[in-house]
């Protein structure tokens, strides 16, 4: 489920990102951090986790773009 990491799995705390999750009776949500992590799958939750980071701060170098001009 998308969900902002609390910087489980080594993602930057913040961002929004697609963990696995368990979810109560009271539809509250905890992301789980007990699932073992491949080589291979640590390399393709970092690339993301980059790709994601560079969007992120590419959206807000424009939003303070926009900020100075208006």
């Amino acid at each position: 489920m998308g969900v902002q990491s609390d910087g489980s799995y080594g993602v930057e705390e913040g961002l929004v990102f697609g963990f696995p999750v368990r979810i109560d009776a009271f539809r509250n949500y905890t992301i789980v951090s007990d699932l073992p992590i491949t080589d291979f799958v640590r390399h393709r939750i970092d690339i993301t986790m980059k790709e994601c980071i560079r969007e992120r701060d590419k959206a807000l170098k424009r939003c303070q773009e926009l900020d100075s001009v208006l």
